[in-house]
């Protein structure tokens, strides 16, 4: 039988009374070990310093970013709030700063220009459309009511006056093109949503079987867009928007023809 005997010169293996030790770390040895130890432990607190600090950077940059966030926000609806004020986007930043209780530096800083800023209102506001459009589809029970509710949207954030309609003005007018893929991709994805509601109208007997959903809902779609964009706003916006996407939607399903096909059709 042996026992371990620690001593502070040597670690031993310790046979019975009588019998001597067979030593088998010298002190050396010992030391060595203690060394190793001591410095894994250095190294492993260095590391759990370092990732406390870079959790800590994490977190300043993440409020950081929040907060670049919320300012870039208020900026654009100053801003927003400036160009409905006046039913165009001749403002200067002066006036957007002054609104906003900022200096000209720092508003600068989130925006380079007139022109980024109002691009930047003009992607915003075309993407809260789109979810505005997604929205009222999937709280609508029909197909009908669905259709009404885009054509709802996009008359409320199309309309004459709207930041949506400024900026698209604006930008049509000075981006040279760049402004299309916005406007483009949009425009699809609001397609894709009338033609799936218009697949939905055919199962509820709303729509004809025969008619070619995606055709019918690029009609709809640029219909209700133009029509948007060239209605006047009367005093109570909210009716009137509600009640000229009906009459646009109604028009859309029922046509303007007076019997199955129009005489172009029939003549060939």
């Amino acid at each position: 039988m042996f026992r371990k005997l620690r001593t502070r010169q040597t670690i031993c293996l310790v046979r019975f009374p009588g019998e001597s030790s067979v030593p088998i770390i010298n002190e050396s040895t010992a030391t060595e070990v203690a060394n190793a130890a001591r410095a894994m432990r250095n190294v492993a607190k260095d590391v759990a310093v370092e990732q406390v600090k870079k959790r800590k950077t994490r977190l300043r940059s993440s409020s950081k970013t929040r907060k670049s966030v919320a300012t870039r926000e208020r900026i654009m609806t100053a801003t927003s709030e400036l160009m409905v004020e006046r039913g165009n986007t001749d403002f200067q930043m002066s006036e957007v700063s002054a609104r906003c209780h900022m200096s000209k530096g720092a508003l600068y800083y989130y925006f380079a220009d007139k022109d980024e800023l109002i691009q930047a209102i003009f992607a915003s506001s075309s993407e809260d459309l789109v979810a505005a459009i997604e929205r009222a589809v999937s709280e609508a029970p029909t197909a009908r009511e669905a259709l009404a509710n885009v054509g709802t949207e996009l008359v409320r954030r199309l309309g004459g006056g709207s930041p949506l309609s400024l900026a698209l003005a604006r930008e049509v007018g000075v981006s040279k093109g760049s402004v299309l893929p916005v406007v483009s991709d949009n425009f699809a994805r609001t397609i894709r949503i009338i033609a799936a509601q218009l697949e939905r109208a055919k199962t509820e007997g709303v729509v004809r079987p025969d008619v070619d959903s995606q055709l019918a809902a690029m009609f709809m779609a640029g219909g209700f867009m133009v029509s948007s964009l060239a209605a006047v706003p009367s005093q109570d916006a909210r009716t009137d928007c509600g009640a000229f996407a009906h009459a646009l939607m109604d028009l859309s399903i029922r046509g303007v023809g007076v019997g199955e096909t129009c005489p172009a059709a029939s003549e060939g």
